[in-house]
């Protein structure tokens, strides 16, 4: 596993920050001549850091200034734990305060406090330090967390650190590594033979060299040409850790901290979303239609909250919102939101996303009890809304719609199909209530028809299935009508679907022009006479009289070769006549095979050409020959 350290700081002066994280892995994090001048953070810095353990880790160090939050926020993603650094001689300042608070909003459980600097100040400043900080503190996701006091001069309390770290990991969970990739950039730039790098937290999935991927926002299609963790050269990275891609095929310039890598088609390019936000309580009101910076992954969207059942949101309070921006941004649903106000730049609140494309209208009731449900929603009850909202789906679309794990998605489905509220089909699962309701008013509409003419023949397969299941493919459409048919559910009749149970009762009239069809078609035997040619016939629509020979046909009383009826007896005939003639291995012509069929070419040729295609026999030029039991394709009816 990778774990993240987030390395915050208090104070306008990161000297105590920079010095801490040297210590922990003698690596410089200010890259930039101004950083190192000034003595603050402007950019993210970047560390590999091993634990005594050999745990690996990656720290992320954002700037502790006011000025560079919106880079805070960027690097805060993501993250597993987090060390917030206040410098002993300094004590908390306004910007610790925003940093906890955008923390808490990004759903950070796990952290240390360290207080540095201590080679700085007396026992008693350092106590009352430490009991402001506990004050500060309170209500926070680092209440009762320990605070470790250091000095990167004298090395006192890395030891201590390195301890609280160790028993950090065994509390973190392991990122899942299945589901799409999905890498929010947070540092481009450029290597001299290679190109164009991007750097970023995998949030999910795994990227492998050779993976074609792509931007978002901008769908620019990508190949990885490269890839590094901790500063080595690797052919996978997986979820959660922080990963270098060099991106083959495209220019710096089309690449910008904010936009995702992912797998292609799986992160919506939107520019609007609907939220469920907070307010801080020291946050002011928020009126409709405010101007505020978005933080989504590591992007700033500037755009405007539209409340959907207040007029205005009061300090400390909540509702949906409908965030529109001014450009386009990636989004997935249940990702986590930092907001802030417009002018001057300050935290107001958080939330997270619920729905890609905004489409709640305000105050309308039935929008927001939907919204209700998806924010209190679990795991599987997401999952059965994503599948009632579209009838079928597979693990991978449920997981890229919700914004959830593959191994979350499959851990659901699996769930609900024990439960009885979700039918699987192969790799997709059904709205079992949806489909028993189809089924059954299909099945009541077949009935209908075949009580009203009992000559139906039923659905074709084709129609069935668009009537019934026309979101699935035709191969899942046929998969679901034989394991309806194997529980009686349906009848399969070659192409033909029907109700199952008994026939509709046959009328006397109908039976008896089914039973003079079919023997006026046997009296002619190999030389048959044309259905149109009954003297019933002229008392039948043409419809009519075509029903009637395909219902006899269906049911194999009448076998049609080319466009000549036969009776069922008169092919078995015909059958015997030709094996006979062509026993023992023997050759026999068109003419031949006529003549012991005793009939002339009309009839013996259809019929030899059915045989051909029953696999009884097989033409070699001009001749014909059995095809043996064995034989590939053969063994005859």
């Amino acid at each position: 596993m990778d774990l993240r350290l987030i390395i915050g700081t208090a104070g306008h002066v990161d000297h105590g920050k920079t010095a801490l994280i040297k210590a922990l892995t003698g690596h410089e994090t200010d890259r930039l001549p101004e950083e190192r001048a000034r003595g603050i953070s402007i950019e993210l810095g970047f560390a590999p850091f091993t634990l005594p353990s050999g745990q690996r880790a990656a720290i992320v160090d954002v700037p502790g200034h006011e000025r560079f939050i919106h880079h805070m926020v960027a690097g805060a993603q993501g993250m597993d734990l987090v060390l917030l650094v206040v410098a002993a001689d300094e004590g908390v300042m306004p910007q610790t305060r925003e940093h906890l608070e955008i923390l808490t909003l990004l759903g950070v459980s796990e952290g240390i406090v360290c207080l540095t600097k201590i080679d700085l100040v007396d026992d008693e400043w350092r106590e009352l330090i430490e009991t402001d900080l506990r004050q500060e503190l309170k209500g926070t996701f680092l209440e009762g967390a320990p605070i470790v006091g250091i000095s990167s001069v004298t090395g006192a309390g890395i030891g201590e650190l390195q301890t609280l770290l160790e028993e950090a990991v065994t509390r973190i969970r392991p990122r899942s590594a299945l589901g799409f990739a999905r890498l929010p950039i947070d540092r481009v730039f450029t290597l001299p033979g290679f190109g164009t790098v991007v750097t970023g937290t995998l949030a999910s999935g795994e990227i492998s060299v050779e993976d074609r991927l792509e931007l978002v926002p901008g769908r620019i299609p990508v190949r990885v040409r490269g890839l590094q963790s901790h500063g080595e050269s690797r052919e996978r990275c997986r979820a959660g850790e922080r990963t270098a891609v060099n991106l083959a095929q495209i220019d710096r310039d089309q690449v910008e901290r904010g936009q995702v890598l992912a797998t292609p088609g799986t992160v919506r390019e939107t520019s609007q979303v609907t939220l469920h936000l907070k307010l801080l309580a020291g946050a002011p009101p928020l009126p409709m239609r405010a101007r505020v910076r978005l933080h989504i992954g590591t992007m700033e969207v500037i755009g405007r909250l539209v409340p959907l059942t207040l007029q205005e949101i009061p300090s400390g309070g909540e509702d949906f919102v409908r965030f529109r921006g001014e450009t386009p941004f990636p989004a997935v649903v249940r990702d986590r939101v930092v907001v802030r106000n417009f002018s001057p730049a300050r935290t107001i609140g958080g939330g997270f996303v619920l729905d890609l494309g905004g489409r709640q209208r305000r105050g309308h009731l039935e929008d927001i009890e939907e919204l209700r449900r998806r924010r209190q929603a679990s795991p599987a009850d997401m999952v059965l809304g994503a599948v009632r909202r579209r009838f079928a789906a597979n693990v991978r679309a449920l997981a890229q719609e919700l914004g959830l794990d593959e191994s979350s998605v499959g851990e659901a489905v699996a769930g609900l199909e024990r439960e009885g509220r979700l039918r699987r089909l192969g790799e997709t699962y059904l709205d079992r209530e949806e489909l028993e309701r189809r089924i059954q008013g299909e099945e009541d509409r077949m009935r209908a028809l075949w009580e009203q003419d009992p000559l139906w023949r039923g659905l074709d397969r084709q129609q069935w299935r668009r009537e019934v299941v026309a979101e699935l493919g035709v191969r899942e459409a046929a998969q679901l009508a034989a394991e309806l048919a194997a529980e009686g559910r349906i009848a399969v009749e070659g192409e033909r679907v029907r109700p199952s149970g008994d026939s509709v009762p046959m009328p006397e009239e109908l039976r008896g022009l089914l039973d003079g069809l079919r023997d006026f078609i046997a009296a002619g035997g190999l030389q048959p006479a044309a259905p149109s040619d009954w003297p019933r016939a002229r008392e039948l629509t043409p419809q009519r009289l075509q029903d009637l020979t395909s219902y006899l046909a269906e049911r194999g009383e009448l076998v049609r070769a080319g466009d000549i009826h036969f009776a069922r007896e008169a092919i078995r005939e015909a059958q015997a006549r030709v094996r006979a003639c062509l026993a023992d291995g023997r050759d026999a012509t068109t003419a031949e095979l006529r003549e012991a069929l005793g009939t002339t070419r009309k009839y013996a040729v259809p019929l030899l050409e059915h045989f051909d295609q029953e696999r009884l026999t097989r033409r070699f030029g001009d001749v014909r020959r059995l095809i043996a039991a064995g034989e590939v394709g053969g063994g005859g009816p």
